[in-house]
């Protein structure tokens, strides 16, 4: 019996981008709603390939891995970066899985850990690509915007550097004790920074 290039060495499901999802919901929501709406993702999926548990281990542990990456991220280079770690993430669990299934054909190997990383890598960039849409569609406020209001080169901070350099330096000086009570008390520090300002 013949056996097809995408039967015997690619797997789609390496390639399900459950990362965006877990990325955008826990910029725009929680970390907690992220893992519990990727874990049904990743049910859901798993269903679809006769419900396969290996499929379901790899979805549900690279969106775990994915939340935690971007746990208390701000900057939309640590993005990036847990865009790296997720792609590391899956490289292992498809050697594991490889393994586990004593898969000998280096081709698959090949194939299917370029995939993986591929994956967190380009979900990662997608994610950065679209999040400002969802920030606009649904008018919520994430970290990310709420660094660009924090920026000292504002036009409003410039204004009132301008008009009134004692009112600034002090919204300064409130800024960063603010800052470091909301860090104190686990309190997000660049909403309470931002609101100093």
């Amino acid at each position: 019996q013949d056996v097809t290039f995408f039967e015997q060495d690619f797997n789609l499901h390496f390639l399900v981008p459950i990362p965006i999802a877990a990325i955008i919901l826990s910029f725009l929501v929680t970390a907690n709603i992220s893992l519990l709406v990727g874990s049904i993702i990743s049910i859901l999926v798993a269903l679809m390939y006769q419900a396969n548990f290996q499929v379901f281990i790899f979805l549900f542990l690279c969106n775990a891995v994915t939340s935690f990456a971007t746990f208390k991220k701000y900057k939309r280079t640590e993005i990036i970066i847990a865009g790296y770690i997720v792609g590391g993430f899956n490289v292992v669990i498809i050697l594991v899985t490889g393994l586990f299934n004593e898969i000998q054909d280096p081709i698959w190997f090949a194939t299917n850990l370029s995939i993986g990383f591929a994956n967190g890598v380009i979900s990662a960039m997608i994610s950065l690509a679209i999040l400002p849409y969802f920030e606009s569609i649904f008018k919520v406020t994430t970290n990310q915007t709420l660094l660009e209001l924090c920026n000292l080169n504002h036009p409003l901070l410039k204004k009132l550097l301008i008009k009134a350099p004692g009112t600034y330096q002090h919204s300064i000086m409130v800024a960063n004790l603010a800052e470091a009570a909301a860090e104190s008390i686990n309190a997000d520090p660049i909403l309470t920074r931002v609101g100093a300002y």
